[in-house]
């Protein structure tokens, strides 16, 4: 991965030293048109640039501080945290009152749009390398990853959006909103001829590119895209396709697997690369961590995104994952007992907790706080309770208690007084059984609201849920300014 850092370099250099940039065309884009000869760049080297900026908006500020309220406060398992007034329009997102001038919506929907703008690019620059190039399928495949993730994150969000796959000019028009079915149905045509051109997880490790996409990350969110069209066989044919390859297992006890020796480990599916080493001057900060992190003695960050009762409450006795997920005031952590600060919500999130080891490597100074922590997005757990979800919806019942079975084996630690094997064969209580193993096992992790609202569970568990409006978040008004009433809103806003 750091050579990503020089790749970005090379980039900026070429950019930044043209006298007449502005004046190039399209404005603020790589075009061809935009290099004289001898300005010539290796296009590889461009198309690895590229791809990395569109990573790096995975650990950005906009998407993570965004992503995180709407993701997770709007649920009733996570409180906003931090102290009441603290926060500014995230406030809204656990009353539900935000509009489509809330300032968060907008970043998030930018965010995902700016990602969706550098893979496109990429996507020109790598269709243009000469096919003799090793990796030109690669990139390709990266790049409709990427771009794929984005549509299934303003999909799962906002509904229908625009659909881009070319480099817009500078006085190009926003399209109209494709549907969401349409979305979906782009996605999968994208993964599906990604997926054979990407490399497995331990490829990856093994050269030292850790973070990159993989095949079973693309299949993971096809299968995601799969579960909200209740295409039940096809999402049980990809989670088949993860399970089957070997690639992941579930080998990491749950209190270790967010920790920064186990970054990349076999329960990783799709997990966002971040780093700070000054020591070697490596700088691919996130403030995920930070956002999150316990408020007070340690002052490990600001204390958002914290457990709320009713997610307390819903643990099973013995349930190991909640000594691993709840790091409450008063806590005695390695050795030391914690203070949280006297106006801050009690409850933090101790998946982002980061050890004092940790905090003091690669000539980390004491104000950072947690930049280097990786966002794991997508863990092999969830692939196997997407799976069990999948296999239960089409009756096969066996299949789905045998794939729950392994999500609580793994959580018990070894201790088999706890978390009894599920035995029941009926349909509804064994959805019921899954539905629940997926809210304690993805606890805080940015996928409560969306799975109940998919489950048509919103209305009775989300107190002030709107059916026919809260489904969706609303198209930011800018957007719909900046398009001339081509976009319309999203109903209710």
């Amino acid at each position: 991965m750091k050579k990503y850092i020089l790749y970005i370099a090379v980039i900026l250099v070429g950019f930044g030293c043209t006298d007449n940039f502005l004046e190039l065309y399209p404005k603020g884009y790589y075009h061809p048109k935009n290099y004289t000869p001898d300005q010539e760049i290796d296009a590889s080297i461009l198309a690895e640039g590229k791809l990395a900026e569109a990573y790096a908006t995975l650990r950005a500020w906009g998407f993570q501080w965004a992503g995180l309220g709407m993701h997770s406060y709007t649920s009733p398992d996570a409180e906003k945290g931090s102290t009441p007034s603290d926060g500014g329009e995230v406030t809204q997102f656990k009353s539900l009152s935000y509009t489509s001038s809330n300032g968060p919506i907008k970043d998030y929907y930018t965010s995902c749009y700016s990602s969706i703008v550098l893979s496109n690019e990429a996507l020109v620059i790598a269709n243009s390398l000469a096919d003799s190039v090793v990796k030109k399928k690669t990139y390709i495949a990266e790049a409709l990853f990427l771009r794929s993730v984005m549509y299934y994150r303003l999909a799962q969000a906002f509904g229908g959006v625009p659909y881009i796959t070319t480099v817009l000019g500078a006085n190009d028009k926003i399209p109209a909103r494709s549907t969401r079915e349409q979305i979906w149905s782009n996605i999968e045509k994208d993964l599906l001829v990604a997926i054979p051109h990407l490399p497995t997880r331990m490829m990856l490790v093994a050269s030292g590119n850790a973070g990159r996409a993989t095949q079973n990350a693309a299949r993971a969110v096809l299968a995601k895209t799969y579960l909200y069209q209740k295409k039940w066989a096809e999402a049980l044919a990809q989670t088949t396709a993860i399970i089957t390859s070997g690639d992941n297992n579930l080998s990491t006890p749950y209190g270790e697997m967010y920790t920064e020796a186990n970054e990349f480990n076999s329960e990783s599916v799709f997990e966002v690369y971040c780093e700070q080493k000054p020591s070697e001057k490596i700088f691919l900060s996130s403030q995920y961590g930070q956002i999150q992190g316990f408020r007070g003695i340690p002052n490990l960050g600001w204390g958002f995104n914290g457990p709320s009762q009713a997610l307390m409450d819903a643990y099973e006795a013995g349930d190991p994952r909640k000594a691993a997920t709840v790091l409450a005031d008063g806590d005695i952590i390695e050795g030391k007992k914690t203070k949280a600060d006297a106006a801050a919500y009690k409850f933090f999130n101790k998946k982002v907790y980061v050890s004092i080891a940790e905090r003091s490597l690669y000539g980390r100074s004491a104000d950072i706080q947690a930049y280097w922590l990786n966002i794991r997005l997508i863990r092999y757990a969830d692939v196997l309770l997407m799976h069990a979800e999948a296999a239960c919806e089409l009756g096969n019942s066996t299949e789905a208690l045998a794939k729950l079975e392994m999500v609580r084996e793994r959580a018990r630690g070894g201790n088999a007084a706890v978390l009894p094997k599920v035995t029941t064969t009926n349909k509804e209580e064994l959805r019921a059984k899954i539905h629940h193993e997926r809210r304690i096992e993805l606890a805080l992790e940015w996928e409560r609201f969306f799975d109940l609202v998919r489950w048509d569970e919103a209305k009775t568990a989300i107190t002030g849920f709107v059916v026919g409006k809260h489904e969706l978040f609303p198209i930011p008004q800018t957007e719909i300014d900046k398009s001339e009433g081509v976009l319309t809103q999203n109903p209710g806003y």
